[in-house]
């Protein structure tokens, strides 16, 4: 019975729809999330600045994937370790290095494997 509902969260966080808003600021990545799940769970998973705003999309993730807030918070944390990761792979590769300024460099992030 767990695995289906596992199965169900992943299905829904897969076809979650779009989200409006700013893209949300990572280092000196530029990212386009793939995934509006992926992106709602980062936003989520930030320092809280805004307890309106956080609980708003809070909820409407909670709605529309049947996760648990425990279970946001871990797919946006794994989320932002996957950005961490890529900055510092493209740091090393030197593709960092021509920035100045407010500039950032695109990146396009492709879905992330949920783990529930």
């Amino acid at each position: 019975m767990e695995t289906s509902t596992q199965a169900q969260k992943r299905q829904r966080a897969t076809a979650f729809p779009s989200a409006e808003g700013a893209t949300p600021a990572c280092g000196m990545l530029e990212v386009q999330f793939e995934s509006p799940f992926d992106r709602l769970c980062y936003l989520v998973s930030a320092p809280l600045k805004n307890s309106r705003r956080y609980a708003t999309v809070l909820a409407e993730l909670m709605a529309g994937s049947g996760c648990t807030e425990e279970e946001l918070l871990a797919h946006g944390h794994k989320v932002r370790a996957y950005l961490f990761f890529a900055e510092d792979r493209l740091r090393k590769e030197g593709k960092l290095d021509g920035l100045s300024g407010k500039e950032k460099f695109p990146y396009r992030l492709p879905p992330v494997t949920p783990a529930f």
